[in-house]
C-alpha cells in the first residue's frame, strides 16, 4: 500500500466502526437476570415465572403505581420510568421484589416512575411508596401498603388487608376479611365493606358508607361517621376530640352505648336499640355524638 494513503483509510475505518461496545452474553431462555437497570425516561416490560401463591414487595418512591390480579402463575411491570429512576428486580418463583431506585443517589430528586403491575390473584403483595397514587384490586390473599404522601384506593379485595399512611387519603371499596388502616391527617372512607375492622387515625376523619362492618374505630380529632353495623357484631367508637355521627337504619337500631365527658349526646327519639341487630359502643372526651335515623 502507498505510504500517503494509510493514514487517511486508516482514520476512515474507525470512523465507520466507532468506539468499541461492551459485549453481553444474553440469558437463556429460562434463566432470568438477578437484576435489571433501565436508564431514566424509558418505557419498561419484564416478567417473572412464579407460584400462584407466591410474595412480592414492590417499591416506588414517587409516581404512580397500579396493582392489579390476573390468572397467571407470572408476574408482569410495565410503564414508563422518569428522570433520575432505573428499574431493579429479580427473585425466584416463590417471591419476587422489584422496584425503582435513583440512578444518582447524589441527586436530591426522587425517582419516579408510572407502572402496572399484574400479580396473580392469590399473591401476596407488600407496596411501600413515599409520594404518589397507588391503585390495588383484586387481591385475595394479603395486601400491606405504606405511603406518606399522595393518596390510596384499595377495590375488591379479600383476605388481609393493611395500609399506613401519614398525608395520603385512604378509600376501600367493596373489601371482605380482615381491614386494618393506621393513619395520621387524610380521611378514610370505607365503601361496601363488609370486614372485621381496625381503623386508627391522628386528625384524619373516618367515614364508612354501605358498609356492615364491626371491630373498632379510633381517632384523637377526628371526626367518625358510620353508617349501618352488622347484624350482630359490636362496633367500638373512640374519639377525644372529634364528633361522631351515627346514621342508622330506622327499622335496625343496634344496641347503643354512648358517652361524651365535655360533649353533648343526641340521641335520636327511639330505645337504646336490640342487640341481634349488633352494639355499638361510643365514647368521646370532648367530641359530640349524635344519632339520626334513617328509613
Amino acid at each position: 500500500m502507498i505510504p500517503g494513503i494509510w493514514w487517511p483509510l486508516l482514520a476512515i475505518t474507525v470512523a465507520l466502526l466507532g468506539s468499541p461496545v461492551e459485549a453481553r452474553a444474553p440469558y437463556g431462555p429460562r434463566a432470568a437476570p438477578p437484576r435489571t437497570e433501565i436508564g431514566a425516561s424509558q418505557a419498561v416490560s419484564r416478567g417473572w415465572r412464579v407460584t400462584a401463591d407466591a410474595s412480592l414487595r414492590l417499591y416506588l418512591p414517587s409516581g404512580s403505581l397500579r396493582v392489579m390480579v390476573w390468572d397467571r402463575d407470572s408476574v408482569h411491570v410495565g410503564g414508563t420510568l422518569g428522570a433520575n429512576a432505573s428499574l431493579f428486580g429479580g427473585g425466584a418463583s416463590s417471591h419476587v421484589k422489584l422496584g425503582v431506585e435513583a440512578d444518582d443517589m447524589r441527586n436530591g430528586t426522587l425517582p419516579s416512575a408510572s407502572l402496572v403491575v399484574r400479580v396473580p390473584r392469590r399473591a401476596r403483595v407488600w407496596v411501600k411508596m413515599i409520594d404518589g397514587a397507588l391503585s390495588v384490586s383484586g387481591t385475595r390473599a394479603e395486601l400491606e401498603a405504606y405511603t406518606i404522601r399522595g393518596r390510596v384506593v384499595v377495590e375488591d379485595v379479600a383476605g388481609s388487608t393493611t395500609i399506613e399512611s401519614i398525608d395520603a387519603p385512604v378509600t376501600l371499596n367493596s373489601a371482605t376479611g380482615d381491614v386494618r388502616v393506621r393513619g395520621s391527617r387524610a380521611i378514610v372512607v370505607l365503601d361496601r365493606v363488609n370486614a372485621f375492622v381496625s381503623i386508627t387515625t391522628v386528625s384524619g376523619a373516618v367515614v364508612t358508607t354501605q358498609s356492615p362492618i364491626e371491630g373498632r374505630i379510633e381517632t384523637v380529632g377526628g371526626a367518625i361517621t358510620v353508617r349501618g353495623v352488622r347484624d350482630g357484631a359490636r362496633l367500638g367508637l373512640q374519639s377525644h376530640a372529634g364528633n361522631v355521627l351515627l346514621e342508622l337504619p330506622a327499622e335496625r337500631i343496634p344496641w347503643l352505648e354512648l358517652s361524651s365527658y365535655r360533649g353533648v349526646v343526641r340521641r335520636a327519639d327511639t330505645a337504646r336499640g336490640r342487640p341481634e341487630f349488633g352494639r355499638i359502643d361510643a365514647r368521646s372526651f370532648r367530641g359530640n355524638i349524635t344519632v339520626s335515623l334513617v328509613p
